[in-house]
């Protein structure tokens, strides 16, 4: 067996790892392959530079592979309805609630019973035009320079006004989770708007899809230790 044969073999073995279990750590793997730990990093550089997986502080993980705008995503079934019913669940009546942007907090906006009194704070305009005819919701739509891509408003506007409320609840929406790493998202412009809510919130909900669990976007939102409830769409990750 050639050297090149037995670098393809090893990165055919980390990538069973990451469709199996979302993460690949480099000591581990350097002892299944009976490596160098040395070598584990430069085959998981290669991968990385490929486009194959995301290096992150001591392994690799998953890429996230949603798409990279509202659009796309509001087009895709990802469980958004499915973890909507999970999330208003918590929801009580005289709330305010913080609403992040995404497709997930739009159906969450469009789940709440009309029967339900509370105050909805959000940064996405597609999530407040969702609560049109809601006869009990007070909404406000925070302002700031509006991200055409992922329809929220973000930046230093977006920012400031988030340090005006005291939430009862936050749903923040992500691009990817893992436990090692946490929360990350593919929109840099949303990361401040999105730490400035979780920090205005007395809980913050975090709702991930299974096709989100295990993998990682360029963006780190917070570890998972911040985030005080995290709802996972039923069912064995994609």
């Amino acid at each position: 067996m050639s050297a090149q044969d037995l670098v393809d073999e090893r990165h055919g073995w980390i990538l069973d790892q990451l469709a199996a279990s979302g993460k690949v750590l480099t000591n581990d793997a350097a002892a299944a392959l009976d490596v160098s730990v040395d070598s584990v990093r430069r085959d998981l550089r290669t991968l990385h530079d490929r486009g194959l997986l995301r290096r992150v502080h001591g392994g690799a993980v998953r890429l996230s592979r949603l798409p990279n705008s509202f659009l796309g995503r509001s087009t895709q079934d990802d469980g958004a309805a499915r973890l909507a019913a999970m999330i208003v669940d918590r929801f009580r009546a005289g709330q305010v609630i913080g609403l992040d942007a995404g497709s997930t907090c739009v159906a969450v906006a469009a789940t709440i019973p009309q029967t339900l009194a509370v105050t909805i704070v959000t940064n996405s305009p597609a999530a407040a035009v969702a609560l049109a005819g809601h006869t009990h919701a007070d909404v406000v739509l925070l302002g700031g320079v509006v991200d055409l891509n992922w329809m929220a408003t973000v930046g230093p506007d977006t920012v400031d006004a988030w340090r005006n409320y005291r939430l009862d609840l936050a749903v923040v929406g992500v691009c990817g989770f893992d436990t090692t790493h946490g929360a990350s998202t593919n929109s840099h412009a949303e990361v401040a708007t999105k730490r400035a809510l979780m920090a205005a919130a007395g809980e913050t909900i975090v709702p991930v899809n299974r096709e989100k669990v295990g993998t990682a976007a360029p963006f780190v939102i917070c570890a998972a230790d911040e985030i005080d409830t995290l709802i996972v769409e039923p069912g064995k990750p994609g």
